[in-house]
């Protein structure tokens, strides 16, 4: 079975997905019935839906219990969320059990996984992996903030004082990461606030 490729908006909870794995024609399986949780071959990841799960052989290491798992003090940025940084590869992620898989890898060759800490809601994922660049994208979801203190349901005014440099886009707002040259956040407004925020890589190719 062949996945479309994700094409995706920024929500609170996440990342919607609009388009992703089907087996026919029209929506996929999103509108029907959802995402399942399923592991992602680009990953190695085998009945274990945990990117890189130590199921399918190679390394032989047990994954670390709990270990990686963001303290309440945790902030989204500059580099990641906890032990999940921006750039990780499979091999690097595997056997950490960071992540849920969620949807297959498209024809973009990204994938969709949770923080397994911390879970979206059916039809929407809280992380982007890319065959070409590790992991790309992370959300703000459970009340993640930024080291500046913002997130989702900040307001405009709020947002400028923290980022200066804020420039508006087609698809939303964008904003320099400190500490980090090579990332940027990724804002969709709303009523004055921030309706979905995400740490992005530059250059990422999973969401719009």
């Amino acid at each position: 079975m062949r996945c479309s490729a994700i094409v995706t908006v920024g929500t609170a909870a996440g990342a919607l997905l609009l388009t992703g794995c089907g087996g026919g024609g029209g929506g996929g399986d999103v509108a029907g019935g959802g995402t399942a949780e399923v592991s992602a071959p680009a990953i190695g990841a085998t009945s274990t839906p945990k990117l890189g799960g130590g199921g399918g052989g190679g390394g032989g290491q047990p994954a670390p219990r709990r270990t990686g798992a963001p303290s309440r003090a945790a902030t989204l940025g500059p580099l990641g969320y906890g032990a999940l940084r921006l750039g990780m590869t499979a091999r690097q992620l595997r056997g950490s059990g960071l992540l849920v898989g969620k949807v297959r890898a498209g024809a973009n060759g990204c994938s969709g996984y949770d923080l397994r800490t911390r879970r979206t809601p059916k039809g929407s994922v809280g992380v982007y992996y890319s065959a070409r660049y590790g992991i790309v994208s992370i959300f703000a979801v459970g009340g993640m903030r930024t080291p500046q203190g913002i997130g989702v349901g900040s307001t405009l005014a709020q947002v400028k004082h923290a980022y200066p440099k804020l420039a508006n886009g087609v698809n939303g707002a964008s904003a320099p990461v400190p500490g980090n040259p090579k990332a940027v956040y990724s804002l969709l407004l709303s009523g004055g606030r921030v309706a979905s925020l995400a740490l992005d890589l530059a250059g990422q190719n999973c969401h719009n």
